[in-house]
């Protein structure tokens, strides 16, 4: 605001509060009034104060703002240098009065997002396809607000917007790398476990027709070395999968049920008592709970598994406790080592720590293992 503007506000203000002119005889039995008209200077002076900060901030950041009208065919009211200089114009005045809907690439965005904002009041980071003056296009993530009328009637809607289009080309070619990666990873895996397979098929033959029992030993030892060859091929297709999915909201007791249906029942009598609750997590949490139970039956002597749920102050614990043998040392828990236990515990704390979920096993030796899956606040939630 100009500040000759700004002498017209407060002159027209004065006059409103004392009624009369400057040189009226009346003020002087008002002395009172002098005390608001300094008051209202102060406030005034105070407003423009905070209009030149906001302006300076508007001017002055790199992210793009824009003011526009709500409706349909609503224009730009307002757009701040960045916000120029990401559509290639040269200033505001290119972008004033103009319908917003011709800068989005498809139109039918803003006509959702109006439709939205309607609804929720506000949008956070929404990414859309902006046209830039020279005919190419930019990804930005947009969050949108509503100012309203004293009836509740939407007036502006305030925009900012970030170009991301460097870091989605980043975040694509990484993608791309991944994926290539991948399918090269998978095509090595087939054929070293076919090769794995032929020398084991191999090895059978020739023990067969083996009766030293000096070599016959050494066959053994073989295929002892050949099948570790096959479960660190195994290893390296779980661990690859880690993360590769978003985590997301999950039902407990649906995804215990799912992890479960591979588990031999004549093994083991399985018990699953949790309470209802969705947990955020890597969907291989399954993986997790298929290897907890897996090792109870190879390695536990247990006859029973129990799976419960239980807060602990503010956490939230899936408890698997069996009736074995228990785990004396527990030093080498979770440690990638070369038993197929040891690999299964290291990938499910892998899994789980991709969402920061923890995992302990505190069973007393001799009265079976425990282990807890900790889930902290914001990790879990009542199911409705």
């Amino acid at each position: 605001m100009e500040p000759s503007e700004n002498a017209d506000r407060m002159a027209a203000f004065r006059n409103k509060i004392i009624g009369l002119g400057e040189t009226s005889h009346r003020k002087s039995y008002y002395p009172q009034l002098r005390d608001q008209i300094r008051e209202l200077n102060q406030a005034m002076l105070a407003l423009q104060e905070s209009e030149n900060k906001y302006r300076s901030l508007v001017e002055n950041v790199n992210i793009g703002i824009i003011q526009t009208e709500p409706w349909d065919d609503g224009r730009v009211i307002q757009a701040n240098p960045a916000f120029c200089r990401m559509l290639g114009v040269n200033d505001e005045d290119e972008l004033l009065d103009r319908p917003a809907v011709d800068m989005y690439l498809y139109p039918e965005a803003r006509l959702e997002l109006l439709k939205e904002l309607e609804r929720e009041g506000r949008i956070k980071d929404r990414n859309v396809v902006f046209k830039v003056k020279d005919g190419s296009t930019i990804m930005c993530s947009v969050s949108l607000s509503a100012q309203y009328d004293i009836n509740g009637n939407m007036i502006l809607v305030d925009v900012v917007a970030e170009d991301i289009t460097e870091k989605e080309q980043r975040s694509e070619a990484l993608r791309q790398a991944n994926n290539k990666l991948n399918l090269l990873s998978s095509i090595t895996r087939h054929d070293i476990t076919n090769q794995v397979m032929i020398l084991e098929g191999y090895l059978y033959l020739v023990m067969e027709r083996v009766e030293d029992p000096d070599i016959l030993m050494l066959l053994e030892r073989m295929k002892v070395n050949v099948k570790s060859i096959d479960r660190h091929v195994m290893f390296a297709k779980d661990y690859q999968e880690i993360g590769i999915q978003a985590p997301q909201w999950v039902d407990l007791m649906d995804t215990l049920t799912g992890a479960m249906v591979s588990i031999d029942r004549t093994l083991i009598d399985l018990h699953i008592d949790v309470m209802d609750y969705s947990v955020f997590t890597d969907p291989m949490i399954k993986k997790v709970f298929y290897n907890l139970a897996s090792n109870v039956i190879k390695h536990s002597n247990a006859t029973n598994l129990t799976i419960t749920t239980e807060e602990e102050g503010n956490n939230l614990l899936v408890v698997f406790q069996d009736d074995g043998i228990g785990i004396a040392d527990k030093k080498r828990l979770f440690k990638k080592g070369s038993s197929s236990s040891g690999y299964g515990l290291f990938l499910s704390k892998e899994i789980l720590s991709i969402t920061g979920i923890g995992i302990r096993e505190t069973g007393v030796p001799g009265e079976g293992a425990r282990f807890e899956i900790v889930f902290s606040p914001g990790q879990y939630k009542t199911s409705v």
